[in-house]
């Protein structure tokens, strides 16, 4: 039935049961229960998983099929041996089969008849991707059962390399950390006896020698939830700067938990390294949130060094253009709701566009404006993409550029509109362009911006279907640059605005324009990046639709980090998960000494 459909179909089984039922009358595929054990799920997956061509015809019955229907792990994977030949392959597969499957324990006979279906050349990393793949699901009973059947019948796959040990100490130590109610110093891991088994008989004797940064990690991660979590500290060299901050982290949680607060301080000190990014969002890192929330929940808060400890580490976070959620914070005032009484005041404020918090009166947040030199590298960095070899015809041409200069230079503009993104925001202007653009004018007259210091930037074909008179009115309230229908008009508004400092009208003008960016210089690329983002808090104002009801958000005139005002730290997050990346944090946790504000 898929296959022989002309759309993709892709299918997230989450839940224990399931079938599918089509109806050729209807449209639309309906979905509904059955049991998960029926051979119905043998033959969605491995319909799903056929390497073959969607166009071609497939016959599960027919002798002459390369689809061999091998049923692995108690039917759990359906697979074909085409599909487990190679290593990517098989990660792949197993990664989509297992993750509808729920944790169990293995028998050997299973681990053997799939260790007997893969390729010759997965063989050798048999037990390093199943094991990646048992620590990407956290299958815990899996990963043991399949450390045992690896251990007891192919000893060699472990011997060659610290991968799947360091990978099993992975699995064991998951989600430590987040557990409540732990004692400090006393509760480990209730698999503590088997990490320290695996690390005194297999891993520290190699520590000397040269060890990959995804091993150091994983012995790092299985270490800290134990009572050798001192000896993690000898691995941290062999972490590569990808790692490094999710290493140091798991340190830290352990001095945290073993009430060690003064190694903590050292660490926390130490921290350089920016979080990775959630791709939907830039400003917003699960793993920041991750790391702050179980921070506090493993520090003690009758240790004296407990607020040191903290200021630092909110000192690190006055460092990123990163934010966390609402999670984080809540571990927060329970952590503060705990200290001694009377000691500290917190809560959580929302903040004007001018900076002025409105629960703290008196209070106003640092400015966030750019300096000349931050305004003057990203308008060097937009020149050096402008005209490279394969970007001209999708970006600008010379000879655009040139009259937009010249455009520049006879007026001082004070807002740059993205006359496209609004116009597509604003109603239907691909089926309705007259009506679109007469309710653009209006909006655009709401910004009451003179003529002179407006410039409104679009494809050429924008007018192609406008009436003169409406060209017009469009024309009396702002000056209009047109630009090649083959040409990047997002670059045109991203200059204009740079160059004349001023304001642009946009909803997403970043998530592309962070395309621009040289994929050979990942540094760069992240410098780039931050400065476009901080750039967009200061001078966008964010066009924004519900419903029928648009309006559009004024930048801020602060700063939009961590920090500390008048003995006060205030902390932005986001109270639900972000969308997009136009989205901003509306609250800020505050805290403060109340002996340092009477």
């Amino acid at each position: 039935m898929f296959l022989r459909n002309h759309s993709r179909l892709l299918l997230t089984l989450c839940r224990p049961t399931i079938s599918i039922y089509h109806n050729k009358s209807l449209k639309n595929l309906q979905i509904r229960h059955i049991n998960i054990d029926a051979p119905m799920k043998r033959k969605i997956l491995l319909k799903i998983n056929t390497v073959l061509n969607e166009g071609q015809h497939f016959d599960e019955n027919s002798n002459e099929s390369d689809i061999t229907n091998i049923a692995c792990l108690n039917n759990e994977l359906i697979l074909s041996e085409r599909m487990v030949k190679f290593p990517f392959h098989y990660r792949c597969i197993l990664e989509q089969q297992l993750a509808i499957c729920q944790d169990r324990w293995v028998s050997n006979n299973e681990w053997q008849e799939l260790y007997n279906v893969v390729g010759e050349t997965t063989k050798p990393l048999f037990a390093s991707i199943t094991m990646f793949i048992c620590v990407q699901l956290k299958h815990i009973e899996r990963g043991r059962s399949l450390f045992e059947f690896i251990q007891k019948y192919y000893p060699d796959l472990l011997t060659s390399t610290l991968t799947t040990y360091a990978a099993y100490m992975n699995l064991l130590s998951l989600d430590f950390f987040t557990l409540i109610g732990k004692k400090h110093g006393q509760d480990y891991s209730p698999y503590e006896k088997e990490l320290c088994d695996i690390y005194q008989k297999f891993i520290k004797d190699k520590k000397q020698s040269i060890i990959a940064s995804a091993a150091a990690l994983g012995i790092i991660k299985g270490l800290c939830v134990t009572r050798l979590w001192h000896e993690a500290y000898s691995y941290l060299p062999f972490v590569n700067d990808d790692d490094q901050l999710q290493a140091m982290t798991d340190v830290i949680l352990a001095a945290l938990h073993n009430d060690d607060v003064s190694t903590a301080i050292k660490l926390v000190k130490n921290l350089k390294n920016s979080p990775p990014s959630d791709s939907v969002a830039a400003t917003m890192s699960s793993s920041l949130n991750d790391m702050i929330r179980d921070m506090f929940r493993n520090i003690n808060e009758n240790n004296d060094n407990a607020y040191e400890f903290i200021q630092y580490l909110f000192n690190y976070l006055s460092t990123l253009d990163y934010f966390i959620e609402k999670s984080a914070v809540d571990e927060m005032k329970i952590f503060f709701t705990k200290y001694k009484p009377n000691t500290f005041n917190y809560g959580t404020t929302t903040v004007y566009p001018n900076g002025a918090c409105k629960q703290l009166p008196g209070l106003n947040l640092a400015s966030g404006d750019l300096n000349d030199d931050e305004f003057k590298f990203l308008l060097n960095y937009l020149m050096e993409t402008a005209y490279a070899a394969k970007e001209v015809y999708n970006t600008a041409t010379p000879l655009e550029f040139e009259k937009l200069k010249a455009v520049l230079a006879r007026n001082k503009f004070t807002m740059v509109v993205d006359g496209l993104n609004i116009l597509y925001g604003i109603d239907r202007f691909a089926t309705d362009p007259v009506n679109t653009m007469i309710k653009t004018i209006n909006f655009l007259k709401n910004l009451r911006v003179s003529r002179t210091q407006m410039l409104f930037i679009a494809r050429k074909h924008v007018l192609s279907r406008i009436p003169y008179d409406i060209q017009k009115d469009l024309r009396s309230i702002c000056e209009v640059f047109l630009v090649d229908n083959t040409s990047r008009d997002d670059w045109f508004v991203l200059y204009a605005a740079l160059y004349s400092k001023a304001y642009v009208l946009t909803s997403d003008i970043l998530r592309k324009e962070r395309g621009i960016s040289n994929k050979s210089t990942p540094a760069k690329n992240t410098e780039v990046n931050d400065k476009l983002q901080k750039w967009l808090y200061r001078y966008q104002y964010l066009f924004v639709r519900q419903g029928k009801k648009v309006y559009f958000k004024q930048p801020m005139a602060y700063k939009l980090r961590a920090q500390y005002i008048q003995n006060v730290w205030l902390i932005p997050y986001f109270n639900e998960k972000p969308l997009t990346l136009a989205q901003r944090p509306d609250n800020w946790f505050f805290v403060y000494k109340i002996s340092d504000n009477k």
